[in-house]
């Protein structure tokens, strides 16, 4: 039942980081994509669904050197531990992960992030990667019913994930916990209260659960940064909050797991991704302030449907002396 990887996923765990592989790669629009098998149907604008098709509904064509190496480099890596089978059993019966992801299915995803966890977040479960999603996604997909909860509480439950990458992509509590410095960040954070997406529920992180749940997040961001020209598209949304989220817990000493981050792009090579009109206005015309904008139109709209909140609140230790 588990996904399978891809050779960017690969490249991934092997490198313990993401990278720019155009000098790997030749991208192209697939004349395949359908947005409406995938978690992303819900987009209701056309601006969003153009965007996001021309993101996500692409071939990528690697040269046979490039794809022997990380062939050769994951397979030289440890296994990662296999899924117990109740668990397995549970999201196969009872859930509903049918739909497509992204560039692949939703299972691939879930695998990717699981086996990234396994191999470079040591101490960790990888469990919770695995289920991340579960519980729903940015596009108002539930893979799993509300009454389902107090079932996957006997396997295993990470409830806040979904919620606090609602937050993260948003952005508002991202520029907050930076305007408060990193010092202040490592010595006085306090935790946070949210609400949770699948039933607007009140939920609480406190400071170790919220740092190591922030590591979670930023591995989950890995599987959706472009593939290659980064040079072009720094402002892309999860390239945006990626690299956010590594700078902020790098800044205050909250790094846990083993992501590198080298933003130098493969230059030399020209652009290596095919794009469609749109794309090419959302790249090189769009300022990034205003898609910063359209983003959080986007997640408050989404939230606003489900009746879930965006509001939280962090606490400061130091506001209870």
């Amino acid at each position: 039942m588990a996904g399978k990887l891809d050779l960017r996923q690969k490249a991934q765990i092997a490198r313990g980081r993401p990278s720019d592989h155009g000098t790997d790669v030749v991208v192209q629009p697939s004349r395949d994509f359908d947005l409406d098998k995938t978690i992303f149907r819900t987009l209701d604008t056309t601006l969003a669904r153009l965007a996001t098709k021309d993101r996500m509904g692409i071939e990528v064509f690697w040269t046979e050197d490039a794809a022997r190496r990380i062939e050769g480099a994951f397979a030289a890596l440890p296994a990662a531990p296999a899924h117990e089978q109740a668990l397995l059993d549970f999201m196969t019966e009872d859930c509903d992960f049918r739909m497509e992801h992204a560039d692949g299915s939703f299972l691939d995803h879930l695998q990717f992030c699981y086996e990234y966890c396994a191999a470079h977040f040591k101490g960790h479960s990888p469990r919770v990667l695995f289920l991340h999603s579960i519980m729903g996604v940015g596009t108002n997909y539930f893979p799993m019913k509300l009454e389902l909860v107090p079932k996957l509480q006997t396997l295993v439950s990470d409830e806040a994930f979904p919620s606090i990458l609602r937050l993260l992509l948003h952005f508002d509590f991202v520029q907050e916990l930076e305007s408060q410095g990193p010092g202040r960040l490592a010595h006085d954070f306090g935790g946070v209260h949210f609400h949770r997406v699948l039933d607007n529920k009140k939920l609480f992180l406190d400071t170790e659960s919220f740092w190591v749940q922030l590591n979670y997040q930023l591995i989950h961001l890995m599987d959706f940064l472009p593939i290659a020209d980064w040079s072009l598209r720094m402002d892309d949304t999860y390239l945006d909050v990626f690299v956010a989220v590594h700078q902020l817990l790098k800044s205050c000493g909250k790094l846990m797991a083993n992501v590198e981050l080298k933003l130098e792009s493969a230059d030399g090579v020209g652009v290596r991704t095919q794009t469609t009109a749109i794309g090419f206005l959302m790249t090189r015309l769009i300022p990034s302030t205003l898609k910063r904008k359209l983003r959080k139109k986007e997640i408050s709209r989404f939230s606003s449907q489900i009746g879930h909140s965006l509001d939280y609140k962090v606490m400061w230790r130091s506001s209870k002396l």
